[in-house]
């Protein structure tokens, strides 16, 4: 496998975007104020996460500083 084929597989094996911490966080906020137009917009990104969706590249990327203070539980 050469390494165009290699990238392609990889491009076609791992999701661009997936739900983060972060991203709920933000819809949520947003959502709980009025606007839902963000979290209709993660849908549809996460409905389609092997496209680019160039709108919404910064959601692709590393987790904004403020973010490492988020904790989640499992302990249902």
């Amino acid at each position: 496998m050469d390494q165009a084929q290699a990238v392609d597989l990889m491009q076609k094996s791992n999701p661009r975007f997936v739900l983060r911490n972060h991203l709920g966080e933000t819809v949520i906020r947003t959502a709980q104020s009025g606007d839902f137009a963000p979290v209709q917009q993660m849908l549809a990104v996460l409905q389609a996460p092997y496209e680019s969706h160039p709108d919404h590249a910064d959601w692709a990327g590393f987790p904004p500083d403020w973010a490492s203070s988020i904790e989640i539980s499992c302990s249902s």
